[in-house]
């Protein structure tokens, strides 16, 4: 039985329909994305031949193995799922935390299985009206059911986690001004009641004594949406960054507290502070890769900030990151940010992100995802071109093309 048939089949009523249609969607269309990008693939060996351009020598490929690793961790994860083989998953899940597994590309195998479990709750959400409270009953359910998984084994973390989890979705979407003025009051109540029920099972578990990032992470979450204060949320947040501190998102996480300052200079001044902190905990691992861990996405946040942080200490941090990498996932992910950043700000800006990105194309870049760039495939030739124009310089060794890739495995 072909595995779409067996998600209808196997979950019965509408909280099961949600989940298992969301996952078809995800893995059913996967498949055939997978097929037609192999073909692409082949279409785009690099030619060869004396006047090839440089830029067209280096190997294209569509489907990248920081995908291949994330399609295989959600396939895992949803036949676990769908089989109600919940802990079988939570201990893969624990494996893949304690180990720090991740994709090419840094996101931690443990975050994907968790969002690939709430996949039919948020489907469930996405989905309601915001007319009347009891939209989101189908939902309530769900999350229920998820509570009673933990309940059946009331020591194991990860199902707390799920749970927990749960609990912040149905308390961000309880949120006042997503309703009708006449309900805001009921609204929040029930956003409040949800809090209070994350709180409960997060006190049952010290994330630092369980060595467990997915409990820090939910603890500053919950901390973030009581809307608690510096001398709360800040020890939620060092725990957590202590338990991974080489995890972008924990970062990306932050920094929008970092710049919800009284000023620019605060938020400026507190957001370098923190990107030094970051350096000093990755220093060891990532060169000064740690300082643009954090800065970087405070960037994304605050355009202002750009031409405030230095720009040497941030390309350096870039570069360091890819350097630091055994993937070209990671270099795909830094040149693409360099590319953006040297066509923003002042012209002695633009000159040092410039030599960065150079920098990284001649001697890191092997082979082109595209998926992990911000702009076309023309458009990322065009700017390799004008590299090779600048500076000559080697072609990529061929032995550095293809980064291994780590499939997810169940714990051993």
């Amino acid at each position: 039985m072909a595995f779409s048939d067996q998600l209808v089949e196997v979950l019965t009523g509408p909280v099961g329909l949600a989940f298992s249609l969301t996952l078809i969607g995800a893995l059913g269309v996967g498949a055939l994305r997978l097929r037609k990008n192999e073909i692409v693939e082949q279409s785009q060996n690099p030619p060869i031949g004396p006047d090839i351009p440089r830029e067209k020598k280096i190997p294209v490929v569509q489907h990248d193995p920081d995908q291949v690793d994330r399609s295989a961790l959600m396939n895992r994860v949803s036949h676990l799922a769908v089989d109600g083989r919940w802990d079988e998953l939570a201990d893969d899940i624990a494996h893949w935390e304690t180990r720090l597994e991740a994709t090419p590309g840094g996101t931690r195998y443990h975050e994907i299985a968790v969002e690939t479990c709430l996949t039919g709750l948020r489907s469930l959400l996405d989905d309601a009206p915001r007319d009347k409270l009891k939209a989101l009953s189908l939902a309530e359910r769900e999350t229920g059911r998820f509570v009673d998984r933990f309940r059946a084994s009331p020591d194991n973390h990860i199902l707390a986690v799920l749970a927990v989890e749960a609990h912040l979705m149905m308390a961000e979407n309880y949120r006042a001004e997503y309703w009708p003025e006449d309900i805001h009051d009921d609204a929040e109540v029930q956003r409040k009641e949800h809090l209070r029920h994350a709180g409960s099972l997060l006190s049952r578990f010290d994330p630092l004594e369980r060595m467990s990032p997915l409990l820090a992470g939910a603890t500053y979450a919950l901390a973030r949406n009581r809307g608690e204060t510096d001398d709360t949320l800040l020890p939620t947040f060092e725990d957590w960054v202590d338990l991974d501190p080489s995890n972008p998102r924990i970062y990306a996480a932050h920094v929008p507290f970092l710049l919800d300052a009284e000023s620019e200079n605060a938020a400026f001044d507190a957001l370098i502070a923190e990107a030094e902190r970051a350096q000093e905990r990755t220093e060891e691992t990532l060169g000064e890769g740690g300082f643009a861990l954090c800065v970087t996405p405070a960037l994304a946040e605050d355009e202002r900030l750009r031409d405030r942080v230095p720009a040497d200490r941030l390309a350096g941090g870039l570069m360091a990151l890819a350097r630091s990498s055994a993937t070209q996932a990671e270099v795909n992910i830094v040149a693409n940010e360099l590319a953006a950043e040297m066509s923003l700000g002042d012209d002695a800006r633009k000159a040092v992100m410039q030599s960065a990105f150079d920098a990284i194309v001649k001697q890191e870049l092997t082979v082109i995802y595209p998926r992990l760039w911000s702009i076309g495939l023309d458009e990322i030739r065009d700017l390799l071109s004008e590299t090779f124009k600048r500076n000559g310089g080697p072609l990529p060794g061929i032995g550095r093309l293809y980064a291994p890739i780590t499939r997810p495995s169940a714990a051993a």
